[in-house]
């Protein structure tokens, strides 16, 4: 018997774990486009971290990520499946990303170094 390939993990807060297992359900993805989906996001979230605006140099592309994953996991996975996963299609999930951080820096504000 074959051995399958392993389905992506995905590293998503607690508290999203419904709403991904709801775009997952929903869209209904093969393994093939869950995968391409998985790699769209995590290099569109790199990628929306090295376009950072100036506010947010303080942050690493860890703690630039988990942000990202606390506030917008399930909304940018969608999309990232929407896109079936497509690399061309890489610079709308990067505004995506950058638009899911700036309403949320908007209602926090930004983050200050630490010292």
């Amino acid at each position: 018997m074959p051995s399958r390939s392993p389905i992506p993990l995905f590293d998503a807060p607690d508290h999203h774990f419904g709403a991904m297992v709801l775009v997952i359900l929903t869209r209904q993805p093969d393994d093939a486009t869950l995968r391409a989906a998985a790699r769209l996001a995590d290099n569109a979230a790199i990628a929306a971290w090295a376009l950072r605006p100036d506010h947010l140099t303080t942050l690493t592309v860890g703690q630039y990520r988990q942000l990202l994953d606390y506030a917008a996991a399930p909304e940018v996975f969608d999309l990232a499946l929407h896109l079936d996963g497509d690399r061309k299609h890489i610079r709308t999930l990067i505004d995506h990303i950058a638009s899911e951080v700036d309403d949320l820096l908007a209602y926090y504000g930004p983050p200050h170094a630490q010292s």
